[in-house]
């Protein structure tokens, strides 16, 4: 598992299996297979490949493009908008 801490000012691609912890300023995008155990502040938007899952432990402002992903909120909230396509 990938583990990214600190504060990111950048667009992030998940991969493969990761744990993102701090802060992100830019948009996230998980691709199918890959899961993502988000602790982070999220100012951007979040984009979910198909098969692809997320824990969402901490708030997201911004909205989740959900193309066939599984999502879990355990400890946090999407202040945004969900969009299925």
């Amino acid at each position: 598992m990938e583990i990214i801490i600190g504060n990111n000012e950048e667009d992030l691609l998940i991969e493969r299996d990761a744990l993102v912890i701090g802060t992100v300023e830019g948009d996230i995008k998980v691709l199918s297979g890959a899961k993502l155990h988000l602790k982070a502040k999220l100012k951007g938007d979040l984009h979910l490949s198909k098969a692809s899952i997320v824990s969402i432990q901490n708030v997201i402002l911004g909205n989740v493009y959900d193309n066939g992903a599984s999502i879990e909120i355990v400890d946090g909230e999407i202040q945004g908008d969900v969009v299925n396509s």
